[in-house]
């Protein structure tokens, strides 16, 4: 039987980690460089982004082949090249011919997302690099992340918390989830982030605050409900859209569960049926209600978006305007 070379391969000393969300990305190559630089000790790491001009002020394609290079002044560094989707030809040439050479250091590279770069994928796969694909995250996955990331922080995060947050600030930004969470945890003092701390954090940020608003026009509180569109939308526009979708949001989870007998569903979690009954019930929800609401919202949505066709398109004031008679409406409803 033939010795196995000794010889560094793509195997050893490439690693590529893709996907869309960047602070998974970034995560998993930072494990990977651990690894590395625990079998290479004595080799520093040097950083390069494609995505910005080389530290040291030559083209990023030379400075990746000059750092790939061997040197007699040591071992060259461990590599690390972010956002290659953002390469261009030369720096994808340089990245290749990284990739190819046995005698060249290990690579991290980053990808996130996107076709441009991906020869640089396929180099890799096919020298027998490891490349890593980092899914966007399901929803379950994003609530694990934050539960996790509280961990972590020396704390932990209430199941409403960890909804009423991603309500808060979607999904589209796992970063911003995560980094609202370790804020929530350092600004507990026990560590323990409940949905009220949550809430208080965020009291700003528009879609929280639409959801709120929805809250308390189902609970009546009319006044509530119009200073929360005021301070919304003093501090950015086109807020109107977002509340009709939170009013939205909150007639469909009560028509779902607010009034349903027994079971709403398994795509009802029950935070969402226990907060659709409240509702159904301060607002006092019939399906004669439910039904006229489900038919002015639409068109309430319309208005706000754009008017009607052939109609006068209606400024931000005139917008804000009908919104706040309509949810002035609205809550009076929880007060017969």
């Amino acid at each position: 039987m033939a010795a196995k070379s000794s010889k560094p391969t793509a195997v050893d000393r490439v690693v590529v980690v893709t996907g869309p969300e960047q602070v998974l990305v970034q995560r998993a190559a930072a494990r990977s460089l651990e690894e590395i630089q625990k079998a290479n000790p004595d080799r520093e790491v040097k950083r390069l982004d494609c995505a910005r001009k080389s530290d040291s002020g030559i083209a990023l394609a030379q400075d990746i082949v000059q750092s790939s290079s061997p040197s007699l002044f040591g071992e060259p560094p461990i590599l690390v090249v972010d956002s290659v989707e953002q390469a261009d030809e030369e720096i994808v040439d340089a990245l290749k011919a990284a990739i190819a050479d046995d005698q060249a250091p290990p690579l991290v590279l980053t990808h996130f997302g996107g076709q441009r770069g991906r020869g640089v994928l396929n180099a890799a796969d096919k020298a027998g690099g490891e490349v890593i694909k980092c899914d966007r995250p399901s929803e379950r996955d994003i609530r694990d992340l934050l539960r996790q990331e509280a961990k972590a922080a020396g704390g932990r995060i209430s199941d409403r918390a960890e909804h009423w947050l991603i309500d808060a600030l979607g999904t589209d930004s796992v970063a911003l989830l995560l980094g609202a969470v370790r804020q929530a945890v350092a600004d507990s003092p026990d560590g323990k982030v409940d949905v009220d701390q949550v809430q208080h954090m965020l009291p700003t940020q528009t879609r929280s605050s639409a959801f709120q608003l929805a809250d308390r026009v189902w609970a009546g509180d009319g006044a509530e409900a119009t200073r929360l569109l005021r301070l919304m939308a003093q501090r950015e526009r086109g807020v109107a859209v977002s509340v009709v979708a939170a009013l939205s949001h909150g007639l469909r989870m009560m028509a779902l569960a607010g009034m349903a007998k027994g079971n709403p569903g398994p795509h009802i979690r029950p935070w969402q049926a226990k907060r659709a009954r409240e509702n159904a019930r301060t607002w006092g929800a019939t399906g004669e209600r439910v039904a006229r609401l489900a038919v002015r919202l639409p068109i309430l949505d319309v208005q706000m978006k754009g008017s009607l066709e052939g109609a006068t398109a209606l400024d931000d004031e005139q917008k804000m305007a009908i919104l706040e008679q309509e949810i002035e409406r609205l809550a009076r409803l929880a007060e017969n």
